[in-house]
C-alpha cells in the first residue's frame, strides 16, 4: 500500500511544486532545548468509479512529527549577523509496530535548519502587509530514511507537500476563538483558522483545505492541524465542469508531548 501514498503525493507536488511552506506550523520560537511532538493519522482513499464500492479506502497510517529547537548562534542573514536557531523537524509516517511507528524505507524524513530569529513571526503578513510566504534558511540539511543528510540547496524551507501537508495560504480567516484545542500538552485556548488553495491546469485540479489551530501557549505556536488534498482530473478539451476526483489524502495532528531536553538526531559539523 505505500506505492498508493507515493503516487498521490507525488501527483500533488507536481501540481503544487512552485508553493513554498510559509510559517506554517512554525510561527514562533520557544527557549532552545524546547521540543514538541504531534500525532496523528494520515489517510488516503483512491476513486474509482469503475467499480461496485466505487472507491479504495487505504488503511490509515500513522504520523508522528517532532518539532525541536537544537541550537543557537550568530550567522549572517542579508548582509547582516543576526540570532539565529537551528530547528529540526522529523516526520515518521508507516504503520505501527510493538508500539513505534515503522517507517520502512522512506517514511522517515528529518530537517535541520538554521533560521533567522527576526523571520519567524506569527502573523501571515508583515508589519506593512506583505503577505509571508516562506521561512528563509541561512543553512539547513534533508535526511531521507537510512540515507546520508544532504545540504538544502533552497532559500527556503520547503516541507509541503512531502513532509507536512500544510501550504502556504495568502489568507487564513479566523473561523473561532478561545478554542480548546483538546492537545495533550494541556489546556489552553487557541485561535482556530482556515484556509483553502486550488492550483488548476488544462487537466488537473488540486484543492487544499486546512483548519489550524494556534496559539501563543503551544512551543511553536501551533497545537493542532488538519489537512484535506483532494486531486481532480479531466481530459484537456473537456470543460471545467468534468473535474472529477481521483484521490484524497487527509491528515489530523494535534501535540501530544512536550518538553525541555531537546537533542538533535543529526549530528552534523
Amino acid at each position: 500500500m505505500r506505492g498508493f501514498l507515493t503516487t498521490a503525493v507525488a501527483g500533488i507536488a507536481c501540481m503544487m511544486g512552485g508553493l513554498c511552506w510559509g510559517q506554517g506550523i512554525v510561527s514562533q520560537l520557544p527557549a532552545d532545548g524546547t521540543w514538541v511532538r504531534y500525532e496523528g493519522v494520515y489517510s488516503q482513499i483512491e476513486f474509482r468509479p469503475e467499480t461496485a464500492a466505487g472507491k479504495l479506502e487505504i488503511e490509515p497510517w500513522i504520523e508522528h512529527v517532532t518539532i525541536k529547537s537544537v541550537g543557537e548562534e550568530r550567522a549572517e542573514y542579508r548582509g547582516e549577523s543576526v540570532p539565529c536557531r537551528w530547528v529540526e523537524i522529523k516526520i515518521e509516517r508507516g504503520r505501527e509496530r510493538d508500539g513505534k511507528v515503522d517507517t520502512g524505507l522512506t517514511g522517515l524524513e528529518i530537517y535541520k535548519v538554521l533560521i533567522p530569529e527576526m523571520a519567524v513571526v506569527a502573523d501571515s503578513v508583515d508589519d506593512q502587509g506583505v503577505p509571508i510566504s516562506f521561512l528563509p534558511l541561512v543553512k539547513g540539511f534533508r535526511k531521507v530514511g537510512k540515507s546520508e543528510p544532504k545540504p538544502l540547496t533552497e532559500p527556503a524551507l520547503q516541507l509541503y507537500p512531502l513532509g507536512i501537508l500544510i501550504g502556504y495560504y495568502r489568507e487564513l480567516e479566523v473561523v473561532a476563538e478561545d478554542v480548546d484545542a483538546e492537545v495533550g500538552i494541556g489546556s489552553f485556548k487557541t485561535t482556530q483558522f482556515q484556509g483553502e488553495i486550488t492550483i488548476e491546469r488544462a487537466i488537473s485540479r488540486t484543492i487544499q483545505e486546512s483548519t489550524i489551530w494556534k496559539s501563543p501557549e503551544a512551543p511553536f505556536g501551533v497545537a493542532r492541524w488538519a489537512t484535506k488534498l483532494t486531486r481532480e482530473v479531466k481530459d484537456g478539451q473537456a470543460p471545467r465542469s468534468d473535474f472529477k476526483p481521483v484521490s484524497q489524502v487527509t491528515v489530523e495532528m494535534r501535540a501530544k508531548e512536550t518538553g525541555q531536553d531537546a537533542k538533535s538526531d543529526l549530528n552534523l559539523p
